[in-house]
């Protein structure tokens, strides 16, 4: 019985039969968090380069703003079908006061049925998010929402990777849509 005991043969491949499926969890589990890491990271940077893009126009159409989507969704990792949703807004009342500050949605357009539009009214639950800005100056709002699906089952659930972006525009006071204008 001492001897069974003392015996060393077969012990690596016991520890390895122990080892290989932690060692196999955890490598695919490191791949599923740097793949939700790098959809993150994509989403943020397609919303910010349609946001430049929509920035550097004077005026946009829908065939423009659908042109925007499929830019985007070309970047983006390919999961659901992306949400959308582009808006002009302007201050007015007293812009340098956080409590007197009034915002108006001059227009705004969304890439799928049953999504609401960006109404005036929605503006206060985003009035934190939206910084101070000079009376009668428009910001754009780029909001995108993207569904990512986990490729493996290692803990991460189905994630939905949203992204607000704030941008001004560039070279006019307002980037129109169509005959939709601020003032």
């Amino acid at each position: 019985m001492a001897a069974f005991a003392a015996d060393c043969q077969g012990s690596l491949s016991v520890e390895a039969v122990l080892a290989l499926p932690l060692l196999c969890w955890f490598y695919v589990g490191s791949f599923v968090w740097f793949d939700a890491y790098r959809a993150q990271t994509t989403n943020a940077r397609a919303a910010y380069t349609i946001a430049d893009m929509i920035s550097r126009e004077s005026g946009v159409d829908t065939g423009y703003l659908a042109g925007l989507v499929n830019v985007f969704d070309f970047m983006t990792v390919k999961g659901g079908p992306p949400t959308v949703r582009i808006s002009s807004v302007r201050c007015r009342g007293n812009c340098d006061d956080p409590s007197g500050r009034q915002l108006d949605v001059c227009w705004s357009w969304v890439n799928r049925e049953g999504r609401a539009g960006l109404g005036s009214g929605d503006l206060a639950g985003l009035d934190g998010r939206i910084p101070m800005m000079p009376l009668g100056d428009t910001l754009i709002l780029t909001e995108t929402a993207l569904s990512y699906e986990p490729a493996f089952n290692v803990g991460l659930p189905t994630l939905d990777l949203e992204q607000f972006v704030v941008t001004r525009p560039r070279f006019a006071p307002e980037v129109e849509n169509g005959s939709e204008s601020c003032y």
